[in-house]
């Protein structure tokens, strides 16, 4: 058996709860949130680069593909394996087994969500080898954290039996998330620590116990795994996938198999599951404020405050308050209500649930786009393409289009007409022209674009050709 662990990584979250901030199109594991460099999913393929561990196979949904793709390039994974629609952890930990076993990868896979912060992972690594030992028996095993504080956002492990010679534990019963009470209790009682979500096992064993305890998960993920490979995505079969249950590995396997253990591990750790987690991690001021250069703060204390793009934000005589602005929506919430943020996003779903899917900023395969200004009749976009990369070949119905590069180098079609357009340099595409924009430089490309029509959304998008294979935006 190979004696590299093989890393998963789960990046098929959404973040509702991190909400302005993470949104649909573009989810917290893909954020900055904790770095000014690395996203949360950069920051977990950085922690699994050591020696020890093979190439990640990094699961994540269809249509956050090209972002993934993207930020992967930091640890080229083995696998970018999408799932065509989210059906919680138990589906997606069994297509990355069984790819792994297709590609002649029976040992441990480490399984990892990508949205988490661990500031100490060394502690982790240095206790694997009991759990391979482990997990090369057929052993499923959880990692999980031993508590600091009665936290009541968390799901416990009740510890069991010690394992001879090893740091492991049978697992005596899971537990939900406890009141603040029943949390107190479990600490004052020790023997208890958080589910942190991240497992160890080989391929085989958890597909063994798949088939055991969710038959209908196993047999359409068997039926899903004939795999295809194009532009560096590996698909499964889309078909058996849409009537698979959705279920987590919590209470589709971990609670009903006597196959599993628990390894406490003391990490730093934290699910940056809301804006109270978030808040725990970020330096504080003198007055128990997050330290933040646009915040303007005057008698006022343990407040949480994140603000976009140079926006600065003044707060006067308040305490406990969550201030998260973005260019597009704004939160306001008294810090010890932040439970009821999903509330209030069903109530938000029902007039503006375009708020919910997508920021000012839109990702596309070949860079991003913003909308600076909207109103009746007309559009503005600055539109960033990436080095090498190419927009679709496309035409538009109802809108003309008037391009300004502010940097780079354009390479323009218009109908049968090439274009090489420079800074300060324009030209117009009038609607129903035959269009395409292409950067061949090593820079990025900046272009304003100016719409003008009576339909200025994505739906007006006839495309001819494209790079990335999209059927759709």
């Amino acid at each position: 058996m190979n004696n590299l662990i093989t890393p998963v990584i789960l990046a098929g979250g959404i973040g509702s709860r991190l909400w302005p901030l993470s949104r649909q199109a573009m989810p917290k594991q893909f954020l900055p949130l904790l770095d000014n460099h690395y996203s949360l999913l950069q920051s977990t393929l950085a922690r699994v680069s050591g020696n020890q561990f093979e190439k990640p196979i990094l699961v994540c949904n269809e249509q956050h593909r090209f972002i993934a793709a993207e930020q992967s390039t930091i640890i080229n994974p083995q696998a970018l394996l999408l799932e065509p629609q989210g059906k919680n952890t138990a589906p997606a930990i069994a297509l990355a087994a069984c790819y792994a076993l297709q590609q002649g990868i029976d040992g441990p896979m480490l399984v990892m969500p990508a949205d988490h912060y661990i500031e100490n992972f060394d502690e982790l690594t240095l206790q694997l080898n009991d759990a391979v030992k482990l997990a090369e028996q057929g052993m499923l095993v959880t990692f999980s954290i031993t508590p600091t504080h009665a936290h009541t956002g968390f799901g416990y492990i009740k510890q069991g039996s010690k394992i001879s010679g090893s740091n492991c534990f049978e697992v005596a019963e899971f537990k939900e998330k406890p009141t603040l009470a029943t949390a107190q209790k479990y600490l004052a009682e020790g023997g208890y620590s958080w589910n942190s979500g991240m497992f160890l096992f080989t391929p085989r064993a958890y597909l063994n116990e798949l088939e055991r305890f969710a038959p209908k998960i196993a047999h359409s993920v068997h039926a899903a795994s004939q795999f295809s490979h194009d532009l560096g995505f590996t698909r499964p079969n889309i078909e058996p996938l849409k009537s698979c249950p959705s279920d987590s590995i919590d209470y589709a396997i971990l609670e009903r198999s006597n196959n599993v253990a628990v390894m406490p591990v003391a990490l730093k750790w934290s699910d940056v599951g809301s804006f109270s987690a978030l808040a725990s991690l970020t330096k504080q001021d003198a007055h128990g404020n997050n330290e933040n250069q646009n915040h303007i703060a005057q008698n006022s204390t343990n407040n949480f405050v994140i603000s976009e793009h140079d926006h600065s934000i003044a707060t006067l005589g308040v305490s406990d308050l969550a201030i998260i602005h973005t260019h597009d929506a704004t939160l306001v919430a008294d810090k010890n209500k932040l439970d009821g943020l999903p509330l209030l996003l069903k109530q938000l779903a029902q007039g503006q649930s375009d708020k919910l899917n997508h920021h000012q900023v839109v990702y596309r395969p070949w860079g991003n786009y913003r909308t600076l200004v909207e109103d009746s009749g007309f559009k503005v976009k600055k539109i960033t393409v990436n080095s090498g990369a190419k927009l679709s070949t496309q035409q538009h119905q109802h809108r003309a289009e008037h391009w300004v590069v502010v940097s780079g180098i354009a390479n323009v079609r218009i109908d049968e007409q090439l274009l090489t357009l420079t800074q300060d340099q324009s030209c117009y595409i009038a609607a129903k022209q035959v269009h395409s924009l292409a950067n061949n430089q090593q820079v990025p490309l900046i272009v304003i674009e100016v719409q003008t029509g009576a339909i200025l959304d994505e739906s007006d998008i006839q495309r001819f050709d494209d790079l990335y294979g999209r059927e759709g935006l």
